[in-house]
């Protein structure tokens, strides 16, 4: 199973190996933030913010 997070495949672009080279570096960080976050226990935490749409002015 190909990694849902290899640059490669988020980018979904036909880019030279140098190119996906930068690509790579510049996600690095960010990758290692996500795998923290999806280290995070959240089963029984809400949201801070809970979206409740509202009907349009009028109707």
């Amino acid at each position: 199973m190909p990694d849902p997070l290899a640059p490669r495949t988020i980018t979904s672009l036909d880019l030279d190996e140098p190119r996906l080279a930068e690509v790579a570096a510049a996600f690095a960080e960010i990758r290692t933030e996500i795998e923290k976050l999806r280290t995070l226990d959240l089963g029984e935490i809400h949201p801070a913010i809970v979206f409740h749409p509202v009907e349009p002015a009028g109707e």
